[in-house]
């Protein structure tokens, strides 16, 4: 296993596991990585993707962490917060993560001493865009969302991996309520709005979002958000010899964005 140096403070790695290029020969090897209490979620699972989408991203956190410290894939504990959020224990001070993983894709974003959140999505599964969109979004993205005409659903997705990605990098889910801070993606690059119920500086995030395939949509926002962050992607098979550092036309990722109102 190849170790890499610790990100450097405004650097995000994020690692690609796209469940097609893992064979099921695999899942014997990375059911055997799990702690007792993620062997138990594990198997609590009745939908066949989604377990494997929650073995996979396991194996991805604990895999991947072992690159950038010391420690054993089966060695690393975590911690969750009163939300649920985990964090490590013990080992690599300062090193923080993010995992997302949805139909066919876990995503893992590494940084170091700062908040942070990704969030991926299938783009072509069923939504119902309009009613959780007036639902969960604010006013002004709502409608953002329905004018959308035939680009509706890519609205909708772009909006929801950016919300999603927030309240993850805050550690709070759904105790943050989402329609309490608003994006403008009317322009070239995502700005952030907070509210009342959603008190928050924009000055102090940056955020991207993109396409990471043809029908996966990944967002990410980063706390302290340094004018030098940047983005570097991987796509990986954990306990595999796959490794592949994607070039920035392998992945329509839009620049990257503080979060500072127009």
């Amino acid at each position: 296993m190849t170790s890499l140096p610790g990100p450097p403070a405004g650097q995000v790695d994020v690692w690609l596991g796209f469940l097609a290029d893992v064979p099921t020969s695999l899942e014997a090897a990375y059911e055997r990585l799990l702690d007792p209490g993620e062997r138990l979620r594990h198997q609590r699972y009745k939908v066949e993707g989604a377990r494997r989408e929650f073995l996979v991203g396991k194996a991805l956190v604990r895999t991947v962490l072992s690159r950038y410290a010391p420690t054993a894939p089966t060695d690393w504990r975590f911690e969750a917060n009163e939300y649920g959020r985990p964090a490590i224990v013990g080992a690599a001070p300062g090193l923080v993560f993010n995992l997302s993983h949805t139909r066919g894709l876990a995503a893992l974003a590494v940084s170091r001493d700062c908040d942070l959140g990704i969030d991926v999505e299938s783009a072509d599964r069923p939504s119902a865009t309009h009613d959780l969109a007036g639902r969960y979004f604010s006013a002004t993205e709502a409608d953002f969302v329905r004018a959308g005409g035939p680009l509706l659903a890519e609205r909708f997705f772009a909006v929801w991996t950016l919300k999603e990605a927030y309240i993850k990098a805050r550690g709070m889910g759904l105790a943050l309520p989402l329609d309490g801070f608003s994006y403008d993606l009317a322009g070239t690059e995502p700005t952030i709005e907070f509210h009342d119920s959603c008190p928050d500086d924009p000055a102090r995030w940056r955020f991207w979002r993109g396409g990471v395939s043809d029908t996966h949509r990944l967002a990410l926002a980063i706390s302290p958000g340094a004018s030098g962050a940047n983005v570097q992607f991987r796509r990986i098979v954990p306990l595999t010899g796959f490794d592949e550092a994607l070039t920035p036309a392998a992945v329509s990722l839009d620049a990257p964005a503080d979060g500072r109102t127009a």
